[in-house]
């Protein structure tokens, strides 16, 4: 089954773009079919709400989102406690 990822950032170009890509290559090295979807902060809860994402990794605070899963995607860019997340990642995402 396809898993729907949202990726959002503060305008969804560079930052999102970056972090989705890198969580793509993830999901293809364990073999998890997923579907990445990238979009602007101010845009997360109204894309949660269409897109019915498996979850959200942000790169800022989502303090509106309360019924999907949010996980920091700072990690992705900085590499502090990106192991930790990655496995957060990989436990909300596998069946």
């Amino acid at each position: 089954m396809t898993k729907k990822i949202l990726v959002a950032c503060g305008t969804a170009i560079a930052t999102s773009t970056v972090v989705a890509k890198k969580i793509e290559k993830l999901c293809k090295d364990q073999g998890i079919p997923c579907m990445l979807v990238q979009c602007k902060a101010t845009e997360a809860l109204s894309k949660s709400k269409t897109l019915q994402p498996d979850v959200i990794v942000s790169t800022i605070e989502l303090p509106e989102i309360t019924e999907i899963p949010v996980i920091n995607g700072r990690p992705f860019l900085t590499g502090v406690e990106l192991d930790e997340t990655v496995e957060a990642l990989l436990a909300t995402i596998k069946d």
